[in-house]
């Protein structure tokens, strides 16, 4: 007959038996938990008390493992093993050398990189000191764990036989004390610790994957996804309902309708750049000369420089989605709430061709949806925007404008050309045989040679780019045109207190931070043709330089130089329109840009 005693110890024996037969494998995972969200953090979140929730996780999941077949559960774990492993790698390199989490963003980011760029991505990386961080870091706890996991439960069977086979009582006593209390009772303080806000938490999981409009989503913080593998699956639902909102964008761009058009302005160009630190430009009162042509046609006139412009976003696909679509930052709903602004020109009578460097239609992109690689690939999407699109890229970024030799021009046109800019790797983003700047020209004691060098590539790939954009300048220049240029985000290049090149995507950026990836190049060139039918829009452009402005403003500026009358225009936002008024500009959809940088620039 068993004693109350006995019957507690059973009890308690069950309750331990998953950590018993499992506890290598519990602790791995929740170590790599640990060590991840110790290198990425958890803002705004109980920071201490995600292990023991995680723990409650992985405690489940070991009771499942005691329940099934010694093979199925070592398969089952081999997988978690591999699948956690390679998560907290591969995410704690991204934020060591990008300041990047698994997250939509995230997720963007990786479905855009074509093969150039995942080519120069993974060189870069393998060569990267974060790289061989992140390998130390996981390469030991890795060791470790299989250390432990040959002879971790070999050495506690061997402990506790040979505790139970001391003829001392107390020694006998310990062997059976550490089985039947020890671990059950740690067991159970663990859970009693992690439940309460693992319930709390795993509520908001739920309600964050039963919605489905990311307006209502994005009020689920994303610290309540404490593991890479809880902010991929995130990232990926996230994507999922953009994907649906999309799709009702289409449906209304199928039905929606422009009440006329006076097409005041027969050829209207846009240039898109690419991670375009402006500071960077001696257009903008850099010392060395990296916009030598630039600079010239604002002394003659011709082109007429922006200074206060900004971008929503520091992510193409997000910048894209913003600027093409009448919808506006700070505004109740989403980019898909708008219109895009090529739907509305081809509406309104106008021809419109895209020419990209980056995101061309291929058949090898065709397939992806639209949060992946490029959301205008989609065909129904591209059906609605454009009448042309290039097949190929430009052999070089020079040379773009060859990609429109097959278009066939209207009476009216709206062209969108979309560089390659100064995406890094910066080396490779200009001919060799353009090379001005060496690291000798950076003059910057704080940073290391081999920083100054890749400063010096970023200045070379920016004078390059002022080549670009006056070739395409020329192109037009016979005709009645004028060409707006801004870049979609700007790019760090070890400014200010940063210490990185390329992108910081924290959720709440600095000051310093929006000075270099927020800030960017805006400007309007005209030709002469241009500037001699309409001196009176040239005053009003001439008039706007210096009011702040964020080009997801960018459709209503369209709209009203080519005199489209229609529900979707607000003169307000129209940057060149007299009755234009300054608006909060938000940043990441949340941060107030000029409540943040206040008095600093």
């Amino acid at each position: 007959m068993q004693t109350p005693l006995s019957r507690i110890e059973y009890w308690l024996a069950l309750v331990g038996r998953p950590l018993l037969r499992h506890g290598v494998f519990l602790t791995a995972m929740v170590v790599l938990a640990v060590v991840t969200t110790a290198i990425i953090g958890r803002p705004g979140s109980a920071y201490g008390f995600y292990a023991f929730q995680f723990f409650v996780d992985m405690y489940a999941v070991c009771i499942i493992l005691t329940l099934l077949p010694r093979i199925v559960a070592q398969v089952i774990k081999v997988c978690f093993y591999s699948v956690s492993y390679l998560l907290a790698f591969v995410e704690t390199f991204l934020f060591l050398r990008y300041k990047l989490a698994f997250s939509p963003t995230m997720l963007n980011l990786l479905l855009e990189t074509n093969t150039g760029e995942a080519s120069e991505f993974l060189t870069a990386s393998l060569q990267s000191a974060a790289f061989r961080e992140s390998l130390f870091i996981y390469g030991g706890i890795l060791i470790v764990n299989i250390i432990a996991a040959i002879w971790g439960y070999r050495a506690w069977q061997y402990l506790y036989r040979h505790l139970l086979a001391q003829k001392d009582h107390f020694m006998r006593q310990c062997g059976h004390g550490v089985k039947y209390w020890l671990i059950p009772v740690i067991t159970l303080a663990a859970l009693a610790v992690g439940i309460v806000p693992w319930i709390g938490e795993k509520a908001k999981m739920a309600q964050f994957f039963h919605n489905n409009q990311t307006r209502f989503a994005e009020s689920i913080k994303a610290n309540v996804f404490y593991t890479p593998f809880y902010r991929l699956v995130h990232s990926a639902h996230f994507l999922s309902m953009a994907r649906q909102e999309t799709e009702n964008l289409i449906s209304r761009m199928q039905t929606f309708k422009v009440d006329s058009c006076a097409a005041t302005c027969p050829n209207i160009v846009v240039v898109i750049g690419e991670s375009y630190n402006k500071h960077h430009a001696s257009l903008y009162g850099y010392p060395l000369e990296t916009t030598p042509m630039l600079s010239t046609m604002a002394k003659n006139g011709s082109l007429m420089v922006f200074n206060d412009v900004i971008s929503p976003w520091n992510v193409t696909s997000h910048c894209f989605k913003s600027f093409l679509s009448t919808h506006s930052a700070g505004t109740a709903g989403t980019w898909a709430d708008g219109i895009l602004i090529p739907t509305i020109f081809r509406r309104a009578g106008y021809k419109v061709a895209f020419a990209t460097n980056q995101f061309y239609k291929s058949a090898a992109q065709g397939s992806i949806d639209f949060n992946g690689s490029f959301f205008l690939n989609d065909e129904r999407m591209d059906t609605l925007c454009f009448d042309f699109r290039n097949g190929f890229r430009s052999r070089s970024e020079a040379e773009i404008t060859s990609l429109l030799k097959k278009y066939q021009p209207a009476q009216n046109n709206l062209y969108l050309l979309h560089l390659y800019g100064q995406h890094m790797e910066y080396a490779g983003r200009y001919p060799k045989s353009r090379t001005v700047f060496t690291k000798e020209h950076i003059q910057r004691p704080d940073l290391t040679e081999k920083q100054r060098e890749i400063v010096a590539h970023y200045d070379n790939a920016t004078r390059y780019n002022d080549e670009v954009v006056t070739r395409i300048f020329s192109y037009f220049k016979e005709q009645d045109a004028i060409v707006i240029y801004f870049s979609d985000h700007g790019e760090e290049v070890y400014d200010g207190q940063s210490g990185m090149y390329g992108r910081n995507h924290t959720p709440n950026p600095s000051a310093a931070v929006l000075h270099a990836e927020y800030d960017v190049p805006f400007m309007i060139w005209t030709t002469k043709t241009f500037r001699q039918k309409r001196p009176e829009l040239v005053r009003r452009i001439k008039a706007a330089v210096d009011r702040p402005f964020s080009h997801d403003d960018l459709p209503h500026v369209l709209m009203g130089l080519a005199g489209i009358a229609t529900s979707h225009y607000d003169e307000t936002r129209d940057l060149l329109s007299d009755r234009f008024q300054p608006h909060t500009r938000w940043v990441k959809q949340t941060v107030d840009y000029d409540k943040v940088v206040g008095n600093t620039k």
